[in-house]
């Protein structure tokens, strides 16, 4: 009986690991995903944002998965940051330009989500 028992018990405990290991596999695969329209306006690039699973922050707070802003850069040059989905990069000067978006966390650690596009400024 005793074995018995204990037979059953290293089952329902192989269960439970393999259930919660497959559940955990799961969640880790899940990513964002970053859909970008943009327009140019004059020497203004109007962009709107699509973010799946996000919440943009304001202010600092710890670091949340789902949480957080897009760092833009033009040419290569880190230039602002946001916390809103629908934006409007200013000023650019006159010829072809590279507008890179990056999904960061609270922290500014990065999601390794981006987006990256070329714009020409007549």
């Amino acid at each position: 009986m005793k074995v018995l028992r204990f037979f059953f018990l290293c089952i329902a405990l192989l269960f439970s690991t393999y259930v919660h290991h497959d559940s955990t596999i799961v969640f880790a695969k899940q990513k964002q995903a970053l859909f970008v329209k943009h327009h140019v306006k004059g020497n203004n690039v109007f962009v709107e944002c699509v973010v799946d699973q996000f919440t943009f922050t304001k202010g600092k707070h710890p670091k949340k998965d789902g949480q957080g802003r897009i760092h833009i850069y033009v040419n290569g040059k880190r230039v602002s940051e946001t916390t809103t989905a629908a934006f409007v990069i200013r000023g650019l000067p006159v010829g072809k330009h590279t507008i890179r978006l990056e999904l960061v966390h609270n922290d500014a650690s990065k999601y390794d989500v981006s987006h990256e596009f070329t714009v020409t400024i007549p």
